[in-house]
């Protein structure tokens, strides 16, 4: 594990253009180092092999999927801390959705389209712990 990586926050977010404006915002603005993966198998393999400071996980395309690598963290079967704070990118909420994120202990759930004020605060969050 490298010390640097353990300061970053991993973004989970399949969109290209959604994932490089988070980037390239949080950059500017001298925020933690947001690294992108396109996929919830990346992000497995990166959180298996790295720790980090958050994780962003957008639940869209693969939400079966994100959900049981939010399992994986919490049930500390990764790299990552168990109580890595997390947050989680959608379009849309259910009941059913909203006990999962909390029962994960979810920080923050972003609805897309957010403003970028918030993804700003979302990291700021995730960096304090």
């Amino acid at each position: 594990m490298s010390d640097r990586s353990s300061q970053d926050i991993l973004l989970v977010e399949p969109s290209s253009l959604t994932g490089s404006i988070i980037v390239a915002t949080a950059r500017q603005l001298n925020l933690p180092v947001v690294r992108q993966v396109n996929s919830v198998r990346m992000a497995q393999q990166r959180l298996s092999q790295e720790n980090y400071a958050g994780v962003i996980v957008s639940l869209d395309e693969q939400e079966q999927e994100a959900v049981a690598l939010l399992e994986q963290v919490r049930n500390d079967a990764l790299a990552v801390s168990a109580d890595v704070p997390v947050a989680v990118t959608t379009t849309q909420v259910d009941a059913s959705t909203a006990v999962k994120m909390k029962a994960l202990q979810v920080r923050r759930v972003l609805i897309k389209p957010f403003k970028v004020r918030d993804v700003i605060a979302t990291i700021g969050l995730l960096k304090d712990g």
